[in-house]
């Protein structure tokens, strides 16, 4: 006998799976006799040996009917392939803000790990640590970013007329 009080309900549970499992198993054995027997498989099912020829077959029966209708090939518009168009000094200035701060936030966050270690180990108290990564890690990545703004600068223009001819 088991002091678990709970076993006893864990074998009720597990007796009437069994008697359940009896039943169907019972219910499988014996087909029932109103039911008509299932047809074999017809001739035009796949077998092992036998090739499907997929071109005679046709296969716009799968397709919605919006799809089944002849479409106007689409027009590019484009500028002649001979032209750059360099990228805007917005986006330029944008990019640079964007790997400034992911450098300073990646710098920032090394430098909070170490801190944020020392002061969970000193203080006993593991919430230094994510508080310690996440502010190093912004500090840096804000200053980074503005210091690699502030350097952000337009391309020289071309002082010199394009030679004719």
């Amino acid at each position: 006998m088991s002091l678990n009080p709970f076993t006893r309900q864990r074998e009720k549970r597990e007796e009437k799976l069994e008697a359940k499992l009896e039943e169907l198993k019972a219910a499988q054995a014996a087909p029932p006799l109103s039911a008509p027997m299932a047809d074999p498989a017809p001739a035009s099912a796949w077998t092992p040996g036998r090739e499907v020829d997929y071109e005679a077959e046709d296969m716009n029966k799968y397709l919605p009917a919006s799809a089944q209708v002849e479409q106007a090939a689409p027009t590019w518009q484009s500028r002649p392939t001979n032209y750059y168009e360099p990228p805007s000094r917005a986006w330029q200035c944008v990019s640079k803000l964007q790997s400034g701060f992911m450098i300073g936030g990646a710098l920032g966050g090394a430098f909070g790990f170490l801190y944020g270690t020392f002061a969970a180990i000193k203080y006993k108290h593991v919430l230094y640590l994510p508080i310690a990564v996440l502010q190093a890690g912004g500090a840096f990545g804000f200053f980074l970013a503005c210091g690699t703004v502030i350097r952000c600068e337009e391309p020289p223009l071309a002082l010199h007329p394009p030679a004719a001819g």
